[in-house]
C-alpha cells in the first residue's frame, strides 16, 4: 500500500526501491552449479557474488549490482594507500563476480567460488537485508549452533547498542 506522498505523484519510497533480502533458506545446487532462490530473494537479475569470511569459515556474499557498486564507491573514497584497504580489495572487490539469474530463477555459482567456500550440494542462503550468504550446509549447522549457544549475550550486546528513540517513536 502506497502512503498518501507516494499515491500523489506516482513514485515508490526510498525504502521500497532498496532491495531487501530477509528468511533462510536450505537449497540444493543442481549438477551445473546452480541454485533455485526463492521467490523473495528474486530481487534483481543482476547480482555480484563475492567470497566471505567468518569465524574460520568460507562463505559467499550475494549483492544486488547497484548495491555493490556503492560499495565499490564507498571503498573508493579510501585511501589506496593503506594495507587493510588493499587487503580488503584484494580479497573481496576482486572476488565479486555479476552473474543474471536465468529464466527460472536460478543463480548459476561461479565454480571458484564454489570451491572457496566448499560448497557442493546443500547450500543455505540468510538473508542480510541489502545482501545474502550462501553457505554450505555442513559449515551453516556449526556456525549456528555455535550463535545458538551464545544468543543470550549477542542479544544483550545488541540490546545495548539500540538508540534511544523520542518518546513514542519506533515502539511498538
Amino acid at each position: 500500500m502506497k502512503s498518501g506522498s507516494d499515491r500523489k505523484n506516482g513514485t515508490k519510497s526510498r525504502a521500497s526501491l532498496e532491495a531487501r533480502f530477509r528468511g533462510r533458506f536450505e537449497v540444493k545446487l543442481d549438477p551445473k552449479g546452480r541454485l533455485s532462490l526463492p521467490p523473495s530473494l528474486r530481487l534483481s537479475e543482476s547480482l555480484v557474488v563475492t567470497n566471505h569470511r567468518l569465524n574460520g569459515r568460507n562463505a559467499l556474499h550475494v549483492f544486488t549490482l547497484s548495491a555493490w557498486e556503492k560499495l565499490e564507491s564507498r571503498i573508493a573514497r579510501l585511501s589506496s594507500l593503506d594495507a587493510s584497504v588493499q587487503a580488503f580489495e584484494r580479497f573481496y572487490l576482486s572476488g565479486g563476480q555479476v552473474v543474471e539469474l536465468d529464466t527460472q530463477g536460478r543463480l548459476l555459482v561461479p565454480s571458484s567460488l564454489r570451491r572457496f567456500a566448499q560448497i557442493e550440494t546443500d547450500a543455505v542462503l540468510v538473508g542480510l537485508g541489502d545482501k545474502f550468504e550462501i553457505w554450505s550446509g555442513p559449515s551453516w549447522e556449526t556456525l549456528f549452533g555455535e550463535m545458538t549457544a551464545s544468543f543470550d549475550e549477542t542479544l544483550a550486546r545488541v540490546a545495548s547498542l539500540v538508540p534511544t528513540l523520542p518518546d513514542g517513536e519506533g515502539e511498538t
